[in-house]
């Protein structure tokens, strides 16, 4: 069974998977999707039926798709047009070999800009200088992105940082990132945004101006795995953790 034809038949849903999502189903003689991911959940979206489920409540490593909570939150809490400045803390914080924008110290961008740095082209810096803007501090925002999972009754997740550092205890489960996904696409702004194929940032304090590809090949028409359908999605990958795929078809 190719994947098209799979999405085709059930329209109005999204799926969460984690690992090798490049190659997510295979043909079997049942007509039951075989996939290669370790866990995964296929949601419809309008009756909360899970269509199909492999070992949904395993607590799994997000890495990006950790920025999908980050931004709903962001999101809720101020104004896309709000200026932020750019701390020392917020860029230096990040690992060596985790993914950015390159934004600078002192640098200011609007929030609007920031989330599309962070939903577009899954940059880490950007995930930092928000939670900060918001929170008032890094932990403080991560304190309201547990306060959150659990008002919407998500047991099975703890997050420990904006972005998905590897650690211990940040971890989620396809099923709780499948309501995550859910409950963030009730918000316009993040559909728009967690949709685009690539963002244009205009020239800063900091930088001349600047254009980023998303880290989603479904959602870029050249790419080879574009799947039209598609409408909102975020990746995720570490080498521990190995590639997860948040999406959403219509």
């Amino acid at each position: 069974m190719k994947v098209k034809k799979f999405f085709n038949i059930f329209l109005l849903t999204f799926i969460i998977l984690f690992a090798n999502y490049s190659y997510l189903f295979a043909s079997t003689s049942s007509n039951t999707p075989s996939i290669s991911a370790k866990s995964a959940v296929l949601l419809d979206s309008n009756t909360n039926k899970i269509i199909y489920s492999q070992f949904e409540n395993e607590k799994m490593y997000p890495a990006s798709t950790t920025k999908i909570l980050t931004s709903i939150l962001v999101i809720e809490n101020s104004n896309l047009d709000d200026v932020v400045t750019a701390s020392y803390d917020a860029i230096m914080s990040i690992p060596e070999g985790y993914s950015t924008a390159n934004i600078q110290i002192g640098e200011q961008l609007t929030v609007e800009q920031l989330l599309e740095l962070l939903l577009v082209h899954s940059a880490n810096d950007a995930a930092n200088v928000l939670a900060e803007y918001v929170g008032g501090s890094i932990d403080s925002f991560v304190t309201m992105m547990n306060t959150k999972i659990h008002e919407l009754n998500l047991n099975n997740s703890n997050f420990t940082n904006t972005y998905g550092k590897d650690d211990e205890n940040h971890y989620t489960t396809a099923y709780d990132l499948a309501f995550i996904m859910k409950y963030c696409l009730k918000n316009d702004t993040f559909r728009k945004i967690a949709g685009q194929a690539s963002c244009a940032i205009p020239a800063t304090n900091k930088s001349d101006s600047r254009t980023y590809p998303s880290t989603n090949e479904l959602i870029i028409p050249k790419s080879n795995y574009y799947y039209n359908y598609l409408t909102t999605g975020k990746t995720g990958y570490t080498s521990r953790c190995q590639r997860m795929l948040s999406f959403f078809s219509i």
